[in-house]
């Protein structure tokens, strides 16, 4: 029995190397944030943690470009860090944030990070894929979310009638005793509104 072994040569171009470097540099990256995470854990006024970041794959993109846009060549790479995640830490507690993390979301369809707008303009059949369903809804629950700290911020929660309803989900992310998941998969989506 003859084994051969077959060896291909791929020859890259400039921007087909430079594209490669880029997509490396942003997974380490990646990882350097959720190993950031992972240690920074029982820090009291941390609302995300790792899990965080493959559950929310728009999160994770915007530490990235926050990373990017804070560089600095006179800071250390961990320094830039956790600049950046006391940066999510402080402009998390505002409804903005999370309108522009509703603006990020991507479908991933066929194992490709796509744009929704891209995927209803591109996929004919867009209105049937379950991924663009899955990341239409986070969306909108990004938009929820930015609504309840709204009205939190404005005094129109649950917190401020004399029903005695209890704190609303707004409060009780602000006070770090809610998880972001428990929101995106609560059974009865009524009970976060």
């Amino acid at each position: 029995m003859d084994i051969k072994r077959i060896l291909h040569t791929f020859t890259l171009t400039e921007t087909e190397l430079e594209q490669a470097y880029r997509i490396m540099e942003k997974r380490y990256l990646e990882e350097d944030f959720v190993n950031t995470m992972a240690n920074a854990l029982h820090e009291p006024d941390s609302r995300f943690h790792s899990e965080h970041l493959d559950e929310f794959p728009e999160l994770l993109n915007w530490l990235c470009s926050c990373f990017h846009h804070f560089f600095d060549a006179n800071m250390s790479h961990n320094d830039i860090l956790q600049l950046t995640l006391n940066h999510l830490n402080h402009t998390s507690l505002k409804p903005q944030f999370f309108l522009e993390l509703s603006r990020a979301v991507s479908a991933d369809c066929m194992g490709t990070e796509k744009e929704l707008s891209d995927c209803e303009q591109n996929c004919s059949v867009y209105h049937y894929c379950n991924h663009s369903a899955e990341a239409r809804d986070r969306s909108a629950r990004w938009e929820i979310l930015a609504s309840l700290l709204s009205m939190r911020g404005n005094g129109n929660c649950t917190c401020y009638r004399r029903d005695g309803a209890g704190e609303c989900p707004a409060a009780k992310y602000l006070n770090g005793s809610w998880d972001i998941s428990k929101f995106f998969h609560l059974d009865g989506r009524k009970e976060a509104v």
